[in-house]
């Protein structure tokens, strides 16, 4: 089973396409770049950059600015876009105070795509439904970079120094809940199937909570947050000031102690039904 693989890097020079004809389509926080023939593409692409914009102000209460992300939409694979992997590669600096970054994506009508049968790691389709998630996700990853900018002054815990678990169960879960109502009702319905026959990958509490698988296994802790305190609490761990995420989910999940909100999580598990 294969997964878009997601690298987060800072770098201070970015990759860039070379020896190809590029058609920019240009929005304030992000450029298209496509080739000729994949003009459906780019408009794939900008609906669901334009809906990851309108979750950040609507979820998390901040807009989206001081990035600049070019995306490439790939008509072949490459190493870095292609029937298993998407790219995100984030964030140097650009001109006056905006950064800029990269996302390398295969385009969905590729030549690659057709009668493609791999499936996903909640054995999906990899489909429309599939690649707007991706897109998604990465993009809504800058978002999520926006709004602990948005408190940088304040001090606090930062993205990168939360167990992966935290950061790619995020992503994740905004890619599947927050794009088709397919992903939504049916991927959600699997992402909750899978973490009942997965219980093992959650543990908890004598090293704080571990999850070992971080995609899948966050993204259903995510879910379940989301249903015990509201969604509003993505956006709250994000803000708060505590000196690390530890301390972030304590504060904001109170009163429980953490083993008495792995139990509460397990007991969800256990009675949560299939959304839809």
């Amino acid at each position: 089973m294969s997964i878009y693989a997601r690298a987060t890097v800072l770098l201070f020079g970015m990759y860039l396409p070379v020896n190809a004809q590029w058609t920019e389509i240009k929005s304030p926080n992000y450029s298209i770049f496509r080739q000729a023939g994949y003009e459906k593409d780019a408009e794939f692409a900008r609906t669901w950059l334009d809906r990851a914009e309108s979750l950040l102000k609507k979820k998390y209460g901040v807009p989206f600015r001081g990035y600049q992300i070019k995306v490439y939409l790939y008509p072949e694979p490459t190493s870095k876009a292609n029937t298993g992997t998407a790219n995100l590669q984030c964030c140097s600096p650009g001109s006056g105070e905006q950064k800029t970054g990269v996302i390398s994506f295969l385009a969905p009508s590729s030549a690659a795509w057709r009668d493609f049968q791999g499936r996903t790691s909640l054995r999906l389709p990899k489909d429309e439904n599939y690649q707007a998630k991706v897109l998604m996700s990465e993009y809504i990853t800058v978002g999520h970079y926006a709004v602990q900018d948005s408190r940088v002054k304040t001090g606090g815990w930062r993205y990168y120094s939360a167990p992966q678990w935290v950061v790619q169960g995020l992503q994740e879960y905004d890619g599947i809940f927050h794009t088709t109502d397919y992903n939504r009702e049916t991927a959600g319905a699997a992402l909750l199937d899978w973490a009942k026959s997965h219980a093992g990958v959650f543990t908890c509490c004598t090293s704080g909570l571990q999850i070992s698988e971080v995609y899948n296994g966050g993204a259903a802790f995510m879910a379940f947050l989301a249903a015990e305190f509201g969604e509003e609490i993505h956006a709250k761990l994000l803000l708060d000031e505590s000196p690390t995420f530890a301390e972030a989910l304590e504060r904001q999940t109170r009163p429980y102690s953490l083993p008495a909100l792995f139990a509460k999580f397990q007991a969800w598990l256990v009675a949560a039904r299939r959304p839809g």
